[in-house]
């Protein structure tokens, strides 16, 4: 059984390449010495075309994506090549069962009376990212209805772990938290710790995803989380006894939460929850 992970050197990446079983052909934009990744512009539908002919993959793990924020770059990254993938699977392996990696910031501006959200929530998103994100959504739809390719989705809450992106508060926190241990910063600064999110371990995540290629319906989206809120304070002092830190090197922004911002959010994994409940 092969399975193609694209973004194979991501966050998610690395912990679902150590996780799944069977042949894996990794995809990356970068290729690392003494590495088994092969190279791939995801934009170049002639390699794409090539590489799924050749291997007839039976699983498609769609993990390369970005959020710049910037249109074109998040457009092509997110919903280009998606498509270019997807027209490869319809041209030379219909019979490839393919996850894509949706988001919460699909969901947007989330009202605390609207927890738990469910997938059908109305998706109101306030960034270039999310937009994107639901137009892969849409894309699925569409490949789904139209051609009955075997396409699922992932809609993950907030990942955390080691290795995380530096663009995001988690990888931003372990990576000033390096700088600390290795004396180059005297303190941790942060933004504001007041909020709640629904924050899910990068390898329960990883795990769900691995459910959800093997158990979830076609044309199905599941929301990947731990279907509870956690304070980001919370989850800090957590991540900072894990590291032997504690809150005495932390300066946080004190400043009221924006208007585009939700103060709690969290998710209802029920639908999640049912793929195990059913085996």
């Amino acid at each position: 059984m092969t399975s193609i992970i694209t973004g194979a050197l991501g966050f998610t990446g690395k912990y679902l390449a150590e996780s799944i079983q069977g042949e894996i052909i990794l995809l990356a934009r970068s290729q690392k010495k003494n590495s088994n990744v092969i190279k791939c512009d995801l934009l170049d539908t002639t390699f794409i075309n090539n590489l799924i002919k050749k291997y007839q993959p039976k699983n498609i793990y769609h993990l390369a994506g970005s959020f710049t924020q910037n249109y074109k770059n998040d457009f092509n990254s997110n919903l280009q090549a998606t498509k270019n993938i997807l027209d490869a699977v319809k041209e030379f392996s219909p019979s490839s069962r393919v996850l894509l990696i949706g988001s919460a910031a699909e969901y947007g501006i989330v009202k605390s009376e609207d927890c738990p959200i469910t997938e059908d929530a109305e998706l109101r998103p306030f960034n270039i990212y999310g937009l994107t994100k639901i137009y892969q959504k849409s894309l699925m739809d569409f490949y789904v209805n139209s051609y009955a390719l075997d396409i699922v989705m992932a809609r993950p809450f907030n990942l955390y772990g080691k290795g995380a992106s530096s663009l995001l508060f988690i990888g931003n926190l372990y990576k000033q938290i390096d700088l600390y241990k290795s004396g180059k910063i005297s303190e941790i600064l942060l933004g504001n710790l007041q909020t709640k999110r629904d924050y899910i371990f990068i390898k329960d995540a990883v795990r769900h995803y691995i459910t959800i290629m093997k158990s979830g319906a076609s044309g199905e989206i599941y929301n990947v989380a731990s279907g509870k809120p956690t304070s980001t304070k919370d989850l800090l002092k957590k991540i900072l006894d894990e590291e032997s830190l504690d809150l005495s090197i932390i300066k946080s922004d004190s400043r009221p939460i924006q208007a585009n911002d939700s103060s709690v959010i969290f998710a209802d994994i029920s639908k999640l929850e049912g793929l195990y409940n059913d085996k």
